[in-house]
């Protein structure tokens, strides 16, 4: 494949004497085939033009997930991202992973990552919950979550992280998920009580995010729909996230569409709704206050055979991996 001449505009941050990061832009030309790699051409800038440019690599597999990174906009690893995929004009920006601190260049501290992973103890639990009969299908569950190399690439794309420091995360989830679903843990109901608390499963806002920007297929909101799935099983519904999606259960099951009048008062309660007075007051201005009297869906008749069926015919909704078997 023909050599093309490409220009890496990359984001230089250093901490300065004052504990504040300094960050400017700097621009490199390479002459790469498009096929060639991200990391290809880090090393190329890093050996021939400038030695001080710093980032993070080890196995150049997609294994060890050192090498995440704000590639064009979107986090990847710089390792199994060809330069043609993310050209736009010839033109390459990279910058360090998102909603992380900054250690120099496009290095991260990935310590708080780290940090939220430990919360849900990465561990087998010994307990009563411990099933001592595995069969062939036990780890149909285990087996996806269980491909995560903790890149970090999830959380850098987070769009609940960027506005919410204390959300644990897509890759903790999904490291939750992995636990939860081995039939050799002893404490699963313990787990998704912690899991059902603030901060956890239930702030995920199901933006899809992580899915797109994992480099190896986990599908971390996939663990964290089937986790919320089995919390609420549990009774683990003390909570606005968990009342939010009864009610739409309801609603849709009873007329098709959503009452939306009553859906912050049954999400957040009295409590919450009268601290969104000053919302609820300018969308009234606006005159898109919801009527508390919505219709019913065009071939609600139809939706209800559905959920009728359901209730009589329940689907196991868990994802299972196909068995890889030599041929």
């Amino acid at each position: 494949m023909a050599e093309q001449s490409y220009t890496f505009r990359i984001q230089r941050n250093q901490v300065a004497g004052n504990g504040r990061l300094e960050t400017r832009w700097q621009e490199y030309k390479v002459t790469m085939p498009p096929n060639a790699t991200i990391l290809n051409a880090l090393e190329e800038i890093k050996g021939k033009q400038d030695g001080s440019v710093t980032y993070r690599q080890s196995c150049r597999s997609a294994i060890c997930g050192s090498c995440g990174m704000k590639i064009s906009g979107h986090t990847r690893l710089a390792c199994k991202t060809h330069i043609g995929w993310v050209a736009r004009n010839g033109v390459v920006e990279l910058r360090p992973q998102g909603n992380q601190p900054v250690l120099k260049d496009l290095a991260v501290d990935i310590g708080p990552f780290f940090k939220r992973v430990h919360t849900i103890r990465p561990y087998l639990d010994e307990g009563p919950e411990a099933d001592a009969n595995v069969g062939k299908t036990a780890y149909e569950q285990v087996n996806q979550v269980s491909q995560c190399i903790m890149c970090g690439c999830c959380y850098s794309d987070c769009t609940m992280a960027e506005v919410s420091p204390t959300f644990i995360g897509p890759a903790a989830l999904a490291k939750a998920f992995r636990f939860v679903s081995d039939p050799r843990e002893g404490k699963k109901t313990d787990r998704l009580r912690q899991l059902s608390e603030p901060h956890m499963m239930w702030s995920c806002a199901r933006c899809a995010m992580c899915v797109e920007a994992c480099p190896k297929g986990v599908k971390p909101m996939e663990a964290i729909v089937k986790l919320r799935t089995r919390g609420m099983q549990k009774g683990f519904n003390d909570g606005a996230g968990q009342r939010h999606a009864l009610a739409f259960h309801v609603d849709i099951q009873k007329g098709g569409d959503l009452n939306e009048f009553t859906l912050m008062m049954r999400t957040l309660g009295l409590g919450g709704t009268l601290k969104e007075t000053g919302a609820a007051l300018h969308l009234m201005k606006k005159g898109k206050i919801p009527s508390p009297f919505p219709h019913k869906a065009q071939g609600f008749e139809e939706l209800k055979k559905v959920y009728d069926i359901l209730e009589r015919n329940p689907l196991d909704v868990e994802t299972k991996a196909a068995d890889i078997v030599p041929e």
